[in-house]
């Protein structure tokens, strides 16, 4: 079967899955419609494993891994502010709020598959699997993004390194949310519990991944990192006017 998608597909599909994700969250569709939400979140769940993914091919094959990592920090430094405004306009750098962007979470992947293989002791790799996954407990997909990272590394088989992390984190984050679903049903409404099978649709478009480049001028590269604080800004205004 030939494979058709390349990274720069993979990096539009992932993309458009966030925008549709931050018009859900971001204008609270769930006041309005609970299918429409459910399908904003549905969608939502394909971009970070997309991202993760993405992000363990570019630490492959980056020429320049230090400048990679400076893009991510500049970027999420960057999209703080659009982040927060977005998605917790009322409480503001609150203590108990705090939540970092995917840029975050990203950039905390990316130096622990650094530090990882600049060291050789099984414990050590513990300790900095388990320090990184606590750095982003607060952040865009929290503990789950890291090790989602971390699996897409660690897994050298091609094939099973596309299907293992999204299905395994599938199945924790859907056991968590039905268990905390069963002991409190007001506490998280089951459609959202079912939105983490999303997930699971990114297997079938990792597996059809050609391990291409695609269409990637320096406008494009760019494009796609100023996308997502621009993205959230231009909502914002969007819903200030509505």
């Amino acid at each position: 079967m030939i494979k058709k998608l390349d990274s720069f597909h993979l990096k539009l599909i992932a993309i458009t899955a966030m925008l549709i994700n931050h018009i859900g969250s971001g204008f609270k569709l769930y006041e309005y419609s609970n299918e429409l939400y459910f399908f904003t979140e549905l969608i939502g769940k394909l971009t970070f494993p997309i991202m993760a993914f993405l992000l363990v091919e570019g630490f492959h094959y980056s020429k320049n891994i230090k400048k990679y990592a400076s893009r991510l920090a500049i970027f999420w430094i960057v999209s703080i502010y659009p982040f927060h405004l977005l998605h917790l306009p009322n409480t503001l750098f609150t203590p108990t709020e705090i939540v970092n962007n995917i840029f975050f979470t990203l950039l905390m992947g990316l130096i622990l598959l650094i530090l990882y293989e600049k060291t050789n002791n099984i414990f050590l790799h513990i300790f900095l699997v388990f320090i990184f996954s606590l750095a982003t407990i607060m952040s865009d997909w929290n503990l789950f993004g890291v090790l989602m990272i971390f699996g897409f590394y660690r897994i050298k088989d091609a094939r099973l390194s596309k299907i293992v992390p999204p299905f395994s984190t599938t199945v924790i984050m859907f056991g968590i949310m039905l268990i905390g679903y069963i002991s409190d049903p007001s506490s998280v409404p089951f459609y959202i519990v079912i939105s983490t099978l999303g997930i699971l649709f990114t297997i079938p478009l990792l597996l059809n991944y050609n391990g291409q480049r695609g269409y990637s001028p320096a406008w494009i590269k760019w494009g796609f990192y100023l996308f997502y604080p621009l993205h959230m800004i231009i909502l914002i205004i969007i819903r200030g006017l509505v």
